[in-house]
């Protein structure tokens, strides 16, 4: 059998090894090896796939507005079989975390997309995605006020805050909110679990625990929250583990 070889691994992923995978090996041989074997085993197809968990690490890096390591996985999820479209949808729901910044480094995944799809000569159509059925985004606030009673089953306080104080602001976030995360290239449920990576990743967890929740509602089993977390572990550390062990549970 043949031993596994980290740098090659690397070279086979990224066409050549990148240089902070090169300086990893040369002053920790051995936890490189490591660190590649559970980047491998975390990366495989399992109750997600390839293509989401690379993903799912596309929008954790945009939310975190990290554009080195968010185009590293913006080339995996390239090749693993993303579209523009499904890149777009991912960088556009970090929004709803952590603001338009997201956003600014998101479009930078899907520049890099465009060049790199042009270069390797991938052409692939976004498909017909349907739009879920469903209450039309939100126009008053006692429309968004409803919106929110159906998702967090009542009013969050920081949403009745926000209807006391700001009310037109909270009309707004709700239609965005409402749009951001319908069925589309992407699934409402791995939006709801790219955000629960974000949150994962900066140890948040107040959003833990709702968009864990959320993407239960949308199909996301135990096994998938896990996965979610693992894929986190990559970008976030360790700490996105522990952040996860509440939420799950026996289906």
């Amino acid at each position: 059998m043949t031993e596994f070889d980290p740098l090659e691994y690397f070279r086979s992923v990224y066409d050549s090894v990148p240089e902070w995978a090169a300086e990893f090996h040369r002053f920790s041989p051995e936890g490189f090896k490591h660190y590649t074997l559970l980047r491998n085993e975390v990366l495989r197809d399992g109750a997600l796939s390839r293509k989401e968990k690379e993903l799912i690490l596309v929008g954790i890096n945009a939310a975190r507005r990290y554009e080195r390591s968010m185009l590293f996985h913006t080339k995996g999820a390239i090749d693993a079989g993303a579209t523009i479209e499904e890149l777009a949808e991912i960088a556009a729901v970090c929004v709803l975390s952590r603001g338009i910044p997201a956003w600014f480094t998101g479009v930078e995944a899907i520049r890099y997309a465009e060049r790199y799809m042009a270069e390797k000569g991938i052409v692939r159509s976004p498909g017909e995605a349907e739009e879920a059925a469903g209450v039309p985004a939100a126009r008053t606030l006692d429309e968004a006020l409803d919106y929110f009673r159906r998702e967090a089953s009542g009013v969050p306080e920081w949403a009745s805050a926000m209807a006391s104080f700001q009310p037109q602001a909270l009309v707004g976030y709700a239609a965005l909110r409402q749009q951001l995360l319908r069925d589309g290239a992407v699934s409402r449920k791995l939006k709801e679990l790219t955000l629960l990576g974000i949150n994962l990743a900066e140890r948040y967890p107040r959003g833990v625990m709702l968009h864990a929740e959320g993407a239960r509602r949308h199909g996301a089993s135990s096994e998938q929250i896990a996965e979610t977390a693992l894929t986190a572990l990559l970008t976030g550390g360790i700490p996105s583990w522990f952040e996860v062990v509440d939420c799950l549970k026996a289906d």
